[in-house]
């Protein structure tokens, strides 16, 4: 009885879907045995079993197969297309750089167009800002629009520049403390190892330096209402052997202004001391904008103020010009030069010869307003020289004076023939000469 049981479900199990298929009724036997309806129930007769086909389970491994087919064949063909752009995109920017360099820049080692394409064609304007700020010796201002950008991020491609020269400026300072604490953020930030603190020999006078006892700004106007800050200048040099004046913040100069500060300018070099100007070019901007040849409505105290800031920095040429530029207007004669106390020992442009092996001229120093004695010295080295190499590793500063100079002269040493090389330069510089169009007219080697 058991038995009868077990293989009773087993046989009705196998034979239900065998029903749905059509049989042709026999009277006594068909070509192929097939059990009938009737038999499955009562009987336990399997001789007439027959299997299910074969085919059954097939139709869902057909649907399995061609699933993850079809994917691999779309991520195949996607990607193939973009490789093929970017390579021609690359192969195009490469062909213009080459087509634009100069042909006294052009060397033989294909890795600097690499590194030259991005800065020249993406530069993210906080760059120029801040170069040119520097130059115009707004340090502060500089310092601020650096620090705000490598805050805030979003630089593109001109991250890295952004931040070596945050480094620069916070050596230029001797702000230290700022420098090490940046680097640790640019190890992080890049994965390479950040620049090194350069220590100097001689140490700048920390009174000097920004919100030091012999530091002053002159911000507003220039005008009779700025004598109690001018009286606290000469009170300083009471005390100081030098003093630094910060004329970056200035937002004009009017004649009693000017003729107040050039006394008190004078009444400091009377007594021996050295005045340090930082921010001169916007001083000189708006004294030069007052000072037009032919203007006799001028008031001569901006025209005298001119010229003794002239004399104070330097610039000999530009003093000739001003000087003939006067007696032209006032129809008197005009004034002579008068070398400053002191002025050669500190000038702003320290040139050096070095051995005959380097064949490179040395720019030391801040170079501001410099005049016919740095282009004479630049077309002379041409000259001696078949390729013209100047070193500005100890160049701290250069301002857009010293720079359109530079322009001018080795542009026109280029156009003759000469290979220019500027090596050694500080990435405020570099990027000066980027804004200027320096860096088109020589090959600019970064500072190791």
């Amino acid at each position: 009885m058991f038995f009868s049981l077990f293989g009773r479900k087993k046989t009705e199990s196998k034979k239900a879907p065998i029903a749905r298929q059509p049989v042709k009724p026999s009277p006594e036997k068909s070509a192929t045995p097939v059990a009938s309806p009737q038999a499955s129930e009562d009987s336990l007769d399997f001789s007439d079993y027959v299997p299910p086909p074969p085919s059954t389970p097939l139709p869902v491994q057909p649907a399995s197969v061609p699933a993850p087919q079809s994917p691999p064949r779309e991520a195949e063909a996607a990607p193939a297309a973009p490789p093929l752009d970017v390579s021609a995109l690359a192969s195009s920017l490469a062909a213009q750089t080459v087509a634009s360099a100069p042909a006294g820049s052009v060397t033989t080692a294909p890795a600097p167009n690499i590194e030259v394409s991005p800065a020249a064609n993406d530069v993210a304007p906080v760059i120029e800002e801040a170069a040119t700020l520097f130059a115009n010796g707004q340090i502060e201002q500089a310092l601020a629009w650096l620090s705000n950008a490598v805050r805030g991020g979003e630089l593109g491609n001109s991250a890295l520049q952004a931040w070596l020269m945050l480094f620069d400026l916070y050596q230029h300072l001797g702000m230290k403390v700022e420098f090490e604490a940046l680097a640790l953020e640019f190890v992080m930030e890049f994965e390479r190892s950040p620049p090194a603190w350069i220590e100097t020999g001689e140490r700048p006078d920390p009174a000097l330096d920004t919100g030091g006892i012999a530091y002053f700004a002159l911000g507003g106007k220039l005008t009779d209402a700025s004598a109690p800050e001018l009286e606290k200048l000469r009170n300083a040099a009471a005390t100081q052997p030098a003093l630094r004046v910060d004329c970056g913040k200035l937002e004009g100069v009017d004649g009693p202004g000017s003729r107040l500060f050039r006394e008190t300018l004078l009444s400091l070099r009377d007594a021996g001391k050295e005045v340090l100007l930082t921010g001169e070019a916007r001083l000189i901007q708006f004294l030069e904008e007052a000072c037009q040849p032919g203007r006799v409505e001028t008031d001569g105290a901006l025209w005298a103020l001119l010229l003794d800031v002239y004399r104070i920095l330097d610039f000999k040429d530009k003093f000739e010009e001003a000087a003939v530029n006067y007696a032209v207007t006032f129809e008197v004669s005009p004034p002579s030069w008068e070398s400053q106390p002191g002025a050669e020992a500190r000038g702003s442009a320290v040139l050096q010869p070095v051995e005959v092996a380097d064949q490179a001229l040395i720019l030391s120093g801040e170079l501001s307003g410099a005049g016919e004695t740095l282009a004479k010295q630049l077309q002379d080295w041409a000259v001696a020289n078949k390729m013209l190499i100047i070193d500005m590793s100890q160049a701290t500063r250069v301002d857009l004076v010293t720079a359109g100079l530079m322009l001018n002269v080795l542009s026109k040493l280029q156009e003759a023939g000469t290979t220019i090389q500027i090596r050694g330069a500080n990435e405020l510089i570099r990027a000066l000469f980027g804004v200027t169009g320096l860096s088109r007219v020589a090959r600019i080697i970064p500072r190791k």
